[in-house]
């Protein structure tokens, strides 16, 4: 098992910059919302 250091630092090196992190941003955004829709 890793340790939640190595996960934020492997998941700093494969983000590795703002759009990455913008993208991940936005897919747990969308799933929230098509969640949301599908429940209503």
């Amino acid at each position: 098992m890793l340790s939640r250091d190595d996960l934020i630092r492997e998941y700093r090196n494969r983000v590795g910059s703002l759009p990455g992190l913008v993208i991940v941003y936005a897919c747990i955004v969308g799933t929230m919302a098509l969640t949301a829709m599908t429940i209503v």
